[in-house]
């Protein structure tokens, strides 16, 4: 399966029906006074309107990569339109033929299944560490590394799902758009964690609920 964004697989691309708990840009807070953004929605409720800097460049690699793990884009529709918000007119169809198969697998298959009968849905990813390989106030290219986790509270288990990206950013149309992108599954971090804990409660129970962090690059 070809990834157009990064942690963006078959097993992690994501309907807009039943209970949700997601962590993607549907949802953002207003941006703080200075920050490189995202200042405004666009349609699809993907977050755009970064600033014309190294940090606005990072910060929109970070929200784009977070808009495309959300269940709403299961909804072919909203696939298309927060592709469409985010590339370039020359990328977005190639994202949109890239994704679309795994989008259609997801929605007739368990997971899809689940959000229709209501059942609370994982389905976040969180970028780790990034490096920016080159800059200019015209393009950049940064590779970063994350995970996605995505499933629900009885038929999929939730599961993460580890994966790199290199993702050149181009400044067009008075924003940072995608003009290019390559994807990869790992490196996966050997799992340290006991598989039985001490708590109580499952991690469905403990996200329902949360709101995510938000870090400046």
């Amino acid at each position: 399966m070809r990834l157009a964004l990064g942690f963006l697989a078959a097993v992690c691309l994501g309907l807009l029906a039943g209970r949700l708990t997601a962590c993607g840009q549907s949802d953002p807070h207003p941006p703080n006074p200075g920050s490189p953004g995202p200042t405004r929605l666009a349609v699809g409720g993907v977050g755009v309107g970064y600033a014309h800097t190294r940090a606005g460049a990072l910060a929109a690699n970070a929200g784009y990569q977070q808009a495309f793990a959300d269940p709403a884009i299961l909804n072919p529709a909203q696939l298309r339109a927060r592709i469409e918000a985010v590339a370039t007119p020359q990328s977005a169809p190639r994202m949109i033929a890239a994704n679309e198969p795994g989008a259609r697998r997801l929605r007739s298959g368990v997971l899809g299944a689940g959000i229709r009968e209501g059942l609370p849905t994982l389905y976040f990813a969180v970028p780790v560490f990034y490096r920016v390989l080159s800059y200019s106030p015209r393009r950049a290219v940064i590779r970063s590394w994350g995970f996605t986790v995505v499933g629900n509270a009885t038929t999929a288990e939730p599961g993460a799902y580890f994966g790199t990206s290199r993702v050149e950013l181009v400044w067009s149309q008075g924003d940072w758009k995608i003009a290019a992108t390559r994807a990869a599954f790992g490196p996966t971090p050997k799992l340290l964690t006991p598989r039985e804990g001490g708590e109580g409660f499952s991690l469905v129970d403990l996200i329902e609920g949360m709101r995510p962090y938000a870090a400046a690059p």
